[in-house]
């Protein structure tokens, strides 16, 4: 067990579908997440981000596939697009809300904040000990996805595909690029 949240949370790395397995989060640990997430930074409290958990995922399966079609995909390419919405334990949406007529807050700092919720929503899943992947693409713009999803001026930014890690999984990377990410200004 790590001894500091911070270094908990450094320690974090994305994981695909096939690194994870049950158990997936449970109603309370969404909840938990979301009070995570929406402490994020927000001029004005906008809540440009909210979180949607897919528990029909059979049906998003066939939004995938459908969707894969649509867009020019041959059958084997739509059975690929299909899998992506069942292979992790389970699925979130990320949806957005851009007010792109905000004279106080710009669209770029909106977009800032969906990401920090996001971030945070995952932070606190994988501090409760699941780990998990944000992937978006082409599945964000599938016609049925979006609209079981999506109200008026909305947009799916993300899926985060969640579960817990299996033995094999590979740990973190060390980064060292440091010096090229922090600087100061004097």
């Amino acid at each position: 067990m790590h001894d500091s949240v911070l270094e908990r949370v450094t320690l974090r790395r994305s994981l695909g579908a096939k690194y994870l397995t049950t158990p997936a989060p449970s109603k309370e640990d969404y909840a938990e997440a979301l009070t995570w997430a929406i402490a994020a930074p927000d001029h004005c409290h906008l809540s440009p981000a909210r979180f949607v958990v897919i528990e029909e995922r059979q049906k998003f399966a066939d939004f995938f596939e459908a969707g894969a079609l649509a867009d020019g995909a041959d059958q084997e390419g739509a059975q690929r697009a299909r899998s992506k919405a069942l292979k992790a334990p389970a699925m979130v949406a990320v949806v957005a809300k851009i007010d792109e007529h905000n004279e106080r807050v710009p669209t770029h700092e909106q977009w800032m904040t969906v990401g920090a919720a996001t971030s945070n929503f995952l932070a606190a899943l994988e501090l409760k000990g699941f780990a998990g992947k944000i992937v978006s693409g082409s599945s964000t713009h599938y016609r049925d996805a979006v609209d079981a999803l999506c109200k008026k001026g909305e947009v799916i930014a993300c899926w985060i595909m969640l579960g817990t890690a299996k033995p094999d999984a590979p740990g973190a990377e060390v980064r060292s690029i440091y010096d090229e990410l922090l600087t100061y200004f004097s």
